[in-house]
């Protein structure tokens, strides 16, 4: 097994990628914090529309929950493809941020099949979350006043 040499640019591009989402998460704390007053006032403004406005609230927090879980999904399902497809690991062209040794064989393919079951499971939570969170909203909406 040959090792696979590490990259410092894809090292340098995942902290800045885990940098950059620690201070949008930050600045969404911020401002829902700042403006959760404004904002529980505007959906209880109106009885008649409260029960949307509770949907609408709920929407937004659940595709900024569930959109990076699907992504994740996606590519572990791409890269299980790649993996199986070349019977080695880490594929062909994929950068990493230390030396890596490669597998070959059918333990590459068993890394692989598992990369695309993690996948699977990715996808089935993001599933069961958005279900969750759509009844939960329902919920709140049903209860507005």
């Amino acid at each position: 097994m040959k090792p696979q040499t590490k990259s410092t640019s894809k090292l340098v591009t995942a902290a800045l990628v885990l940098v950059a989402g620690t201070c949008v998460g930050a600045l969404l704390l911020a401002a829902f914090t700042r403006y959760r007053v404004a904002l529980s006032d505007w959906v209880l403004a109106d009885p008649g529309s409260s029960a949307q406005r509770v949907k609408l609230v709920l929407l937004l927090p659940a595709a900024v929950l569930l959109a990076p879980l699907l992504a994740l999904a996606v590519y572990l399902w791409a890269l299980g493809g790649r993996v199986v497809r070349a019977r080695e690991f880490p594929p062909p062209g994929l950068r990493v941020i230390r030396d890596t040794p490669i597998v070959t064989g059918e333990k590459a393919v068993s890394r692989g099949r598992l990369l695309k079951v993690l996948a699977l499971g990715c996808g089935i939570a993001s599933a069961a979350l958005a279900v969750l969170l759509w009844r939960f909203g329902l919920l709140l909406g049903s209860h507005a006043v």
